[in-house]
C-alpha cells in the first residue's frame, strides 16, 4: 500500500513538473515572462513537493507512534496475563505445600500415637511376663 502511495505522489510530481513546463513553453509570451512564470513555477512546485514531504513525514510519525503504542497496549495485556498465571501457580503450590504438611502432621500423630500403643503393649507384656 505505501509502495502505490509513493507511485502515486512521485507520478503527481512528475505530472506536475511537465504539465507546468509545457503549459509556460506552449503560452504565447516574452522570454522574460516565460522565464519568471517558470521560476514561480519551480518555487511553487518545489514548496508543494516540500510540503507534500513534511506531510508524509507526519504521516509516517503518527503511523509509527500508533504501531508502537499497539505493540506497548499488546505487550501490557501478555505481561498482565503472565502475572495472573504466575500467581495461579503460587496459590496451587502454597495450598498443595499447606496439604502435604497437614498430612505430614497427621502421620506423625499417627506414628506418635502407634509408638504410645506399642509401649503399652510392651508394658503389659512385661507385666505378664512378671506375673
Amino acid at each position: 500500500m505505501s509502495c502505490n502511495k509513493g507511485y502515486f505522489w512521485g507520478g503527481l510530481f512528475v505530472g506536475t513538473i511537465i504539465g507546468g513546463a509545457l503549459g509556460l513553453l506552449l503560452a504565447p509570451a516574452s522570454g522574460e515572462e516565460t522565464r519568471r512564470r517558470i521560476k514561480e513555477t519551480t518555487e511553487e512546485t518545489f514548496g508543494d513537493v516540500y510540503d507534500q514531504a513534511v506531510e508524509y513525514g507526519e504521516n509516517l510519525k503518527e503511523q509509527f507512534q500508533d504501531m508502537t503504542d499497539s505493540v506497548t497496549d499488546k505487550v501490557n495485556q501478555y505481561k498482565n496475563q503472565i502475572e495472573s498465571k504466575i500467581q495461579e501457580i503460587q496459590d496451587e503450590v502454597s495450598q498443595d505445600l499447606e496439604d502435604l504438611n497437614d498430612e505430614l502432621e497427621a502421620m506423625e500423630d499417627a506414628g506418635a500415637e502407634a509408638a504410645e500403643t506399642v509401649e503399652d503393649a510392651a508394658e503389659k507384656a512385661a507385666d505378664a511376663v512378671t506375673e
